[in-house]
């Protein structure tokens, strides 16, 4: 399957939001953006549940 890049910003919504737009899409997953407008990554696991993709927390850099 080829990978394509959109120029289209992820939609901004909540893990809530990201659900109801899984379920009623029909799609694999939902590719949103948080509050913070971090990339998540909602999708239904092979058990019929749910799983959430979020990014690293960002730590702050200590000097050596």
């Amino acid at each position: 399957m080829p990978l394509t890049l959109s120029t289209i910003p992820a939609r901004a919504m909540t893990l809530e939001q990201a659900k109801r737009w899984l379920e009623t899409s029909g799609y694999p997953f939902v590719f949103f953006a948080d509050a913070t407008g971090r990339g998540n990554v909602l999708y239904h696991r092979y058990d019929g549940c749910y799983g959430l993709v979020t990014p690293v927390e960002q730590q702050e850099e200590k000097p050596p």
